[in-house]
């Protein structure tokens, strides 16, 4: 590997390390209360303030940057996505429901004839 790119995996790295120090430290914090913060509301506060450094500190780093990225070309692609109108949603749906019927009542009657089979058998 180059030096720059050892210095960019290094980059990236240091930043998620930070990201999850910081999560484990709120999670500390919160569970085992060194401030003696005997109010709930204070420990979510101060764990939630935390979340969002640590989700600060993420989206800075180079990860952070291409996930951000994913999600952004994610909702591009929705956009393409041509979405079925309701009337076939409601269709489909139908058709879906009455094939689940179909096969629950053939389901049964092989079970039934299966079952009459073996008390035949075992008289």
């Amino acid at each position: 590997m180059t030096k720059a790119v050892e210095r960019q995996v290094k980059e990236s790295s240091l930043g998620m390390i930070v990201s999850v120090l910081i999560v484990i430290a709120s999670l500390v914090l919160f569970y085992l209360d060194p401030l003696g913060l005997n109010k709930t509301l204070y420990k979510v506060l101060v764990l939630l303030s935390s979340l969002v450094l640590a989700g600060f500190v993420f989206f800075k780093s180079s990860q952070g940057v291409r996930f951000s990225l994913f999600l952004i070309e994610t909702k591009i692609e929705l956009r393409k996505v041509v979405w079925p109108t309701r009337d076939e949603t409601i269709k489909t749906t139908g058709m879906i429901m009455v094939t689940v019927v179909i096969v629950a009542i053939f389901l049964w009657i092989v079970d039934a004839l299966l079952s009459l089979m073996v008390q035949l058998l075992t008289n």
